[in-house]
């Protein structure tokens, strides 16, 4: 009997990058199951962050349906700018969170444009960048210097077969952005297979 399709089937299989988002969110209605906070250490970190360095405006990278930018909003009264690649998962965003601002984009793209918010969040987007990871490095420094940037992001103990030649774990990740690190914290148990961090660096300028 065949297997029954997978989300993440969509996204990496077999240690490939499929990136099929918009396909993914038009098959699945609650893909990552974010209406449950998928990871929540590293979220909650993230808002903690927010709300130390006094940061009054964020624009997330990866909002998919918005259940995050909304978390973020009831923590901190910061509304942030939801952007996602999938048109589908931006409409049905707007449904669910009217209150909130979304945006179709890319990275690459949205990052070419003035940002009006004091800190870019990527939520938990950094496996699926990594081809692109140097030129957003040089857009965030050329484009939005000063600004913070804050990255949550998924490790895999001892599994990860996509990615490898960049980096493992958060040690290698901090290694390979070029700003000024402020703080990082990652979490897992005894019974994850995965580990969740979060941290966010100074652009300097």
């Amino acid at each position: 009997m065949e297997d029954p399709k997978s989300y993440h089937d969509y996204v990496i299989k077999d240690g490939r990058f499929i990136g099929r988002f918009e396909e993914m969110y038009r098959d699945f209605d609650d893909p990552w199951h974010q209406s449950e906070q998928p990871n929540p250490t590293g979220r909650w970190v993230a808002i903690q962050h927010l709300k130390r360095f006094g940061i009054k405006s964020v624009v997330e990278f990866g909002c998919g349906l918005g259940y995050y930018g909304d978390w973020i909003l009831r923590e901190t009264g910061i509304a942030p700018l939801g952007i996602d690649i999938s048109e589908t998962a931006i409409t049905k965003g707007r449904k669910l969170f009217p209150h909130l601002e979304f945006r179709v984009g890319t990275v690459v793209e949205e990052l070419q444009k003035p940002i009006a918010a004091e800190a870019i969040l990527f939520a938990e987007i950094g496996w699926y960048i990594l081809e692109d990871f140097d030129r957003i490095m040089q857009l965030l420094r050329e484009k939005h210097a000063g600004k913070y940037f804050l990255n949550n992001q998924v490790f895999y103990k001892g599994t990860q077969r996509y990615g490898t030649e960049h980096f493992t774990d958060l040690k290698g990740y901090i290694e390979k952005v070029p700003f000024e690190l402020l703080g990082w914290a990652e979490a897992t148990t005894a019974q994850d297979s995965t580990i969740d961090s979060s941290t966010i660096f100074r652009i300097p300028g």
